[in-house]
């Protein structure tokens, strides 16, 4: 109970919700409607916003680098990383050019880019599964990242990937 009550003070509260006038500390944030952790945002000299999103399972992290312009938001890359044991690796990675952010298409590349990935490794483990089986367990694993930070799993989750998220 202690440790609780340390780790639980006015400091905490403080960092997360500042009193007016004081900088946040960066620390992620929940966005449920999107079912991802908001990072890093700053506002670029002309005015434009920009944040990292951030989502992932136990497998796989799917980061979101988006731009808000005017009034478009715009998706700039999506990079997916898997976990070797003790850290993320960047196993794939897209990069767009003025493509409206939307979430459908998000699902799909993030798919796609776990099926390529999937049957590259396949390919040189010299395995031979069906088409449909690695687009299945692709789509399974997206669909792990959509998990929301509410669940009654998701605190075994955060407790893995906290740390991996603080070091970027």
């Amino acid at each position: 109970m202690a440790t609780l009550t340390k780790a639980i003070n006015k400091n905490l509260f403080d960092s997360i919700l500042p009193t007016f006038g004081n900088p946040r500390v960066h620390v992620p944030v929940w966005d449920e409607g999107q079912k991802m952790f908001i990072c890093e945002e700053h506002e670029s000299g002309n005015g434009h916003r920009y944040y990292l999103g951030i989502r992932f399972c136990d497998r796989i992290v799917i980061v979101e680098k988006v731009g808000l312009y005017h009034s478009w938001t715009y998706i700039d890359s999506i990079e997916l990383y898997a976990f070797n044991g003790q850290r993320m690796e960047l196993i794939q990675k897209r990069d767009y050019d003025k493509v409206f952010r939307n979430e459908e298409f998000i699902r799909q590349e993030s798919e796609q880019m776990v099926k390529d990935f999937l049957t590259g490794v396949m390919k040189m483990q010299r395995v031979c599964l069906p088409a449909e089986q690695t687009t299945e367990q692709a789509k399974a694993l997206v669909n792990g990242c959509y998990k929301s930070f509410l669940d009654q799993d998701f605190n075994t989750r955060l407790t893995q990937i906290l740390p991996q998220i603080e070091q970027r």
